[in-house]
């Protein structure tokens, strides 16, 4: 089910960009434990592709789309997000960021990097 994201989720993935658009793979990796996406392989989809990352325009932020995923521990909320990032070359690039934000306490969040790429399957 498609809904909007609580601010505080939409704040870790401002903050997740922002680190990412800095080129701070190291710190990503010890905010999301390293679950999915080490610092190498985010280096990797950002770097191999010759795309130099810019900060997305703040009202990208504004209607942070997410997707609901049931059976999350203690019945928390968690969301699927793809947030759209954006490049000196391209602009709003064809490259989306994808995670996974999980509440595990009231307005705090643990952020799961999924993978970053094109949409697959026509997904967002």
């Amino acid at each position: 089910m498609w809904r909007m994201l609580p601010r505080e989720g939409v704040n870790a993935v401002r903050v997740v960009v922002s680190l990412l658009v800095a080129g701070e793979y190291a710190e990503l990796e010890t905010l999301t434990e390293g679950r999915r996406l080490s610092a190498a392989d985010l280096a990797g989809a950002i770097e191999g592709r010759g795309l130099d990352l810019i900060s997305p325009p703040e009202d990208a932020f504004d209607a942070v789309g997410a997707t609901g995923v049931e059976g999350a521990p203690g019945g928390r909320p968690r969301f699927r997000v793809a947030f759209p990032l954006w490049t000196a070359q391209e602009g709003r690039s064809a490259l989306n960021l994808y995670l996974t934000l999980t509440e595990v306490m009231d307005g705090v969040w643990t952020v799961e990097l999924d993978r970053i790429g094109a949409p697959a399957n026509g997904a967002p």
